[in-house]
């Protein structure tokens, strides 16, 4: 049995203007970007499968290490908790 944290978190900005949302503090875990409709496809959903998956993660990472994620006007995000352990090989 998996007994790993399985956690979202899901922000929708429904202003005009640009937000940064602050993220809950998770010791031992990061969050991960899964869905942000304000990039365009292919990036707007990473799948797994996506080639450049890991440079996109890592493009947020600057944001998400101080638990904040920008988001654009009229766009909305889904984070995953992921275990430190997970994203650190």
């Amino acid at each position: 049995i998996d007994k790993e944290k399985k956690e979202i978190y899901i922000a929708f900005n429904a202003s005009h203007l640009p937000v940064t949302v602050l993220l809950p503090d998770r010791p031992g875990h990061r969050w991960e970007p899964l869905v942000d409709t304000s990039k365009p496809a292919p990036y707007d959903f990473l799948s797994e499968d996506l080639p450049d998956r890991e440079v996109a993660i890592q493009q947020y990472s600057h944001f998400l290490d101080n638990n904040i994620y920008p988001m654009l006007s009229y766009s909305s995000i889904i984070l995953l908790l992921v275990s430190d352990a997970a994203t650190n090989g």
